[in-house]
């Protein structure tokens, strides 16, 4: 089982992503989620990242509807400046308008229960991956954050912006073991 290989750390991390989740009173817990319950983590401890910084980023992704710089360069490149069409709907439909999150939660017995997003199930499961090939028997942050790193999109962009690579964690990871 996946979760028993987690160390306690790692099983910390998951459950502050939840609390993460909770904090921003979305329905499922996410990648950025998981990013921030991490920023403490001794592996990205030498990379001077600051919490702020990071949750802006993700504020002005989520004003875009989710898109990262990376999808915004992309429609520059077609003509479509997506900042300008952020500022006409809000102008319309107020600000954050493309920021809305989805209602559906899940009701348990003991309380509510935050479902993770696909893509953070992914991550979890490429952290397996990431432990195996560095040959460790147990998850960590370390590979949490490899499997950040290496499922790409808005996290993986937000870290790269400021020198967090795959690379580099890989090379931190590996002289570690």
């Amino acid at each position: 089982m996946l979760g028993e290989r987690f160390t306690k750390q790692a099983r910390r991390a998951v459950l502050d992503a939840a609390k993460e989740a909770e904090r921003e009173s979305v329905p499922e817990v996410g990648r950025t989620h998981m990013l921030l319950a991490l920023l403490g983590s001794p592996v990205l401890a030498g990379f001077d990242l600051s919490r702020e910084e990071i949750e802006g980023a993700f504020r002005t992704a989520r004003r875009k509807g989710g898109l990262s710089e990376a999808d915004a360069a992309a429609l520059r490149g077609l003509g479509i400046d997506v900042d300008q069409i952020v500022d006409s709907i809000e102008r319309s439909l107020g600000e954050g308008a493309l920021a809305t999150t989805k209602t559906r939660r899940k009701r348990w017995l003991f309380g509510e229960h935050r479902p993770f997003e696909p893509a953070l199930k992914k991550t979890l499961e490429r952290s397996l991956v990431e432990a195996r090939d560095l040959g460790h028997h147990y998850l960590g942050n370390e590979h949490l954050v490899l499997a950040l790193l290496a499922g790409g999109g808005l996290v993986a962009e937000v870290l790269e912006a400021r020198g967090v690579t795959y690379a580099e964690v890989r090379k931190l990871v590996a002289a570690q073991g």
